[in-house]
């Protein structure tokens, strides 16, 4: 497991919770939200927040995996953080 940091697309659930996710080209469903953090910081150019939510997911091809998903509101993107296989 290393830190990762790549964009990812995300479909989300009303909620906002992802439900799919595309990454390096194949496309992941998420089984289980486990944990869900808000995040807050400071960076050069002022204050930061945004979200953490680390799930339980499963690719087409039967891959199973953990994976921390970092969402930014003020870029409106989602981050692959980590990933465990």
């Amino acid at each position: 497991m290393s830190l990762l940091n790549e964009h990812i697309d995300v479909a989300a659930t009303m909620g906002g919770h992802p439900a799919l996710f595309t990454w390096r080209g194949e496309l992941y469903r998420v089984r289980r939200v486990i944990e869900t953090w808000e995040t807050a910081g400071e960076t050069r150019t002022g204050p930061a927040r945004g979200r953490l939510v680390r799930v339980a997911s499963e690719s087409d091809t039967g891959h199973a995996s953990i994976a921390d998903l970092a969402f930014d509101p003020d870029r409106e993107r989602w981050m692959l953080r980590r990933n465990w296989s």
